[in-house]
Order: C-alpha cells, then sequence, then structure tokens
C-alpha cells in the first residue's frame, strides 16, 4: 500500500508538471487516477474495505494521505471552477474518485480496452458541468 500511495503520488506530480492551463491540470490529474486505479485495482479494494483493519500508525498515515490527495483535487478544481461552492466541489470529487474506483474494481468492466478513455470522459463531464 504504501508502495501504491508512492506510485499515486509519482504519477500526480507528473500529471501536474505536464500542466500548463488549469483545465489541463485538471484533465490529466483525472487520466492520471484513471490509470492508478486500473492498475492497482486490488490495492482499491484493500484501501476501501481494510482501512480500519491497519495499525493505527499506517491508518493515520493512510486517513491523511487520503485528505491531503482530496485538498490537491479541490485546489486544481477551484483553479478551473472559481467560486464553486466547498462542499460541491468536495462531493463532485468524491463521486468522481468513487466511480473510477468502482470501475476498476468491476471485473467484467475492467477488462474494457476502452475503460480508461470512458472513465476519463466520465470523470470529465461531472468534474467541468456548470
Amino acid at each position: 500500500m504504501v508502495r501504491a500511495g508512492e506510485q499515486r503520488r509519482a504519477g500526480t506530480a507528473a500529471a501536474l508538471a505536464r500542466a500548463t492551463t488549469p483545465d489541463e491540470s485538471l484533465r490529466l490529474l483525472l487520466r492520471s487516477y484513471v490509470e492508478f486505479a486500473l492498475q492497482h485495482s486490488h490495492l482499491i479494494g484493500l484501501l476501501i474495505g481494510e482501512l480500519d483493519q491497519l495499525p493505527e500508525k499506517e491508518r493515520k498515515a493512510s486517513k491523511q494521505a487520503q485528505r491531503d490527495y482530496l485538498a490537491l483535487w479541490l485546489r486544481v478544481l477551484d483553479e478551473v471552477r472559481p467560486g464553486l461552492d466547498t462542499a460541491e466541489a468536495k462531493i463532485t470529487v468524491c463521486a468522481v474518485l468513487t466511480i473510477v474506483d468502482n470501475a476498476a474494481r468491476t471485473g467484467r468492466l475492467g477488462r474494457r480496452a476502452d475503460l480508461a478513455d470512458r472513465l476519463t470522459e466520465i470523470g470529465s463531464a461531472l468534474l467541468l458541468s456548470s
């Protein structure tokens, strides 16, 4: 789980470093997460279902990493949609991440060759809708 978190951070940093506009930052952040989730679907399940089973130190660190990751998404989304209500932004980001997580963990669905593209389209539509 620690290595997966490091991979997610590295993918996120690489995606954001390539972006030249706020819109591109959001799209690349989304694509980075989609690719991470599809490559590590088994870990997504562990993070969702077994987080409370971790020793306290690791559980606290994992929860803090999740809060930090959500805060990053909210900052990026705020650059694209300034003035968006904070609660609405948080719900939207959490919904997008949940859709990606669930799709990545659904066996038959996870084998679709176009799944990354479809999830990116769905996530973009939700994040950018007014």
